[in-house]
């Protein structure tokens, strides 16, 4: 390559990660991410690194997360760990966009086709919603673009250093395990030109590392955890999972869940959302909006063409072209085929194989452009520019706001009603009481007694101490199931003190309760 150009090159990968970590950083979510609660939560609990970060399905992530924080507050910065986790994500969510672009740029030999596929790929609904909160994905995904990259036709093939990438992207979330048959038709690829052996031995090299890093990274940390090692209790912690979790064999919900999902990954938000967030910056975004469709269309429109096929033709001449949409389409297919009955309508699952889809595309696009060269209409960028302030206004910057995300609205509220030392009782773990419970740490906050004479003595023991007693939504069901406990209800509660937010959507409530001798 052109020194120059190369100098040029290295200029645009920079502004990009700057430009795009910036909008990241700028807008972090409040609408967080059950998974990513529990995770800042592990991480605040922890007094030092020890094994209760740990967790089989995304094995290092609450430990990264640990050393990050805390590096944070040694530079004397104090916030809470949940947003030491999206500042992290941001800065890996830019770096993903960086290494897809240098995927992109060596693959389609285009900087407009490899910007505007970049940029729709950081700006797309899910990746962008995820890339501003706390979760594993994006970590792992990284870590599955670097090793993509390594694979690419005309470099050198490099078995124990993409082991290393994989073995990560596994440690980060185990869903990378879907990666691997990209990786072993990569390397045989990678080693067409060399002696045949050589295509049995990278995938075999390859396989041995990354199945002996992860292993034994998983084998230490269960032994961390538990201080023995049974293989038979192994084999259930690394395979266990959620009790929601299940298979569904529907096929035509699952068709549509994987169908929406789809759509889900680059569209999304709602449109009312906006509606009470109006101001003069969001009115001239509309506007951009409005102008930028209306000239998508109109080119649209003008320059359209008759479909065909030269494309294909153009792509059976680049033998590199065709090498990275055979693995792009082995990347997309492996999740394809296991989230249709996985979890279908989890559109987050997703997000491991959008580069991929991006890849498909971008392929399809560079080879249409060397079958018939033609003047540049710029659809693209414009698409690109209308999905991007589509998401901003109607996703984005609402979740930026507390008011659209109520869980979090009442979490904040209740800091009046909840002074420190208050305990609140809850009848099982969920999303909303984790929120709830994260946001107020000056609570303590407990299980539900089995029976009410443990419940009037725990009770009086609270209030002795000077405290004060809540139930929140769970434990006031469990109550109120049974005739004795909703009796117990009604002589013990608080009605002036009820707080509670309701609908189709949410189900949050706290009532106070107290010993009946007051």
């Amino acid at each position: 390559m052109n020194p120059k150009t190369d100098h040029q090159e290295h200029w645009v990968v920079l502004i990009l990660f700057i430009t795009i970590a910036a909008v990241y950083l700028g807008f972090p979510t409040k609408n967080y991410y059950w998974d990513g609660i529990a995770f800042a939560q592990t991480i605040e609990d922890a007094a030092r690194i020890d094994p209760s970060l740990l967790h089989p399905n995304h094995l290092i992530y609450s430990l990264v997360g640990y050393i990050f924080f805390h590096f944070i507050r040694f530079l004397g910065i104090d916030i809470r760990a949940v947003l030491a986790l999206q500042i992290l994500n941001a800065l890996l969510g830019a770096l993903c966009a960086v290494v897809l672009f240098q995927v992109l740029r060596r693959v389609l030999r285009s900087t407009y086709l490899s910007l505007s596929l970049t940029l729709l790929f950081a700006f797309s609904a899910t990746w962008w919603k995820f890339a501003t909160d706390a979760d594993s994905y994006i970590a792992s995904v990284l870590f599955l673009l670097i090793s993509f990259y390594l694979l690419l036709p005309r470099r050198k093939a490099r078995p124990l250093l993409i082991a290393l990438a994989f073995s990560l992207s596994m440690l980060f979330h185990q869903l990378a395990v879907f990666f691997y048959p990209v990786i072993v038709v990569g390397l045989c690829l990678q080693s067409r030109e060399s002696p045949q052996k050589h295509c049995l031995l990278n995938p075999l090299f390859f396989t041995l590392a990354a199945f002996g890093i992860t292993f034994t990274a998983y084998c230490y940390s269960y032994y961390l955890i538990t201080g023995t090692f049974d293989f038979g209790r192994f084999m259930h912690w690394i395979t266990s999972f959620s009790p929601d979790v299940s298979f569904s064999f529907d096929a035509r919900s699952n068709f549509f869940y994987s169908l929406r999902g789809h759509g889900r990954l680059f569209f999304g938000g709602r449109f009312n959302a906006i509606k009470e967030l109006m101001n003069p910056l969001i009115v001239a975004l509309m506007i951009c909006l409005a102008v930028a469709l209306l000239v998508f269309l109109y080119k649209l429109v003008r320059n359209v063409a008759k479909p065909d096929l030269e494309w294909l033709k153009s792509l059976k001449r680049d033998r590199g072209l065709r090498s990275v949409l055979l693995l792009s389409t082995l990347w997309a297919a492996g999740y394809l085929i296991f989230l249709f009955v996985w979890l279908p309508h989890n559109t987050f699952y997703r997000l491991f194989y959008v580069p991929a889809l991006i890849l498909i595309v971008g392929v399809i696009l560079a080879a249409r452009e060397r079958a018939q060269p033609r003047a540049r209409t710029y659809r693209l960028a414009l698409l690109v520019v209308i999905i991007s302030l589509c998401n901003f206004l109607f996703l984005i910057f609402p979740s930026t706001h507390t008011q659209s995300y109520p869980p979090l609205a009442i979490a904040l509220a209740m800091h009046q009603a909840w002074p420190n030392g208050t305990v609140i009782y809850y009848g099982a773990k969920n999303a909303d009481n984790s929120l709830v419970r994260y946001f107020n740490p000056g609570t303590s906050w407990r299980e539900l007694p089995p029976d009410t004479a443990e419940f009037d003595s725990d009770l009086r023991d609270v209030y002795a101490r000077g405290g004060t007693a809540w139930l929140e939504t769970s434990a006031i069901d469990q109550l109120s199931a049974r005739p004795v406990g909703e009796e117990w209800m009604k002589q013990h509660s608080q009605e002036e003190t009820r707080h509670s937010f309701v609908n189709k959507a949410y189900n949050l409530r706290f009532v106070q309760v107290i010993p009946v001798e007051q």
